[in-house]
C-alpha cells in the first residue's frame, strides 16, 4: 500500500485562516508547491500520494478563460468550472493540518 493523506481545505480555512499568520502560512505552503491559492476552490480536497515519479499533490483547481477569468460549469450552471492537477510535493505540510491519511483508495 502507499502512502496517503488528505488536506480537507474547508476544514484548513477554518481553523488556519482566523489570523493573518495563518492564512500567510497556508497560501505559502500552496505556492512553495507550485499551487496558486487563488485556485484552489475552498469546498475540496488536497491529497498527497506516491506516484511513479514521487510524492504529488492531487487537486481540483478553478478552470479559467485565456484571460484569467473563472468560468461557469456548462454542466452544471451552479459551481464554477473545476479540473485535476497534480504537482510534484516540494514541502510536507504541517501534520496538524492533514485530515486522513491511510492505504491507496
Amino acid at each position: 500500500m502507499s502512502e496517503r493523506r488528505v488536506i480537507d481545505c474547508e476544514e484548513l480555512w477554518a481553523r488556519q485562516c482566523r489570523t493573518p499568520d495563518g492564512l500567510r502560512a497556508v497560501r505559502e505552503w500552496l505556492r512553495v508547491n507550485g499551487i496558486d491559492p487563488n485556485d484552489v476552490p475552498i469546498r475540496s480536497e488536497l491529497v498527497i500520494e506516491d506516484s511513479a515519479f514521487g510524492m504529488v499533490i492531487r487537486y481540483e483547481a478553478y478552470l479559467r478563460t485565456a484571460e484569467g477569468r473563472p468560468f461557469v460549469d456548462p454542466v452544471d450552471p451552479d459551481r464554477a468550472a473545476v479540473g485535476g492537477r497534480t504537482v510534484l510535493l516540494q514541502l510536507a505540510p504541517p501534520a496538524d493540518w492533514l485530515t486522513a491519511t491511510g492505504g491507496e483508495r
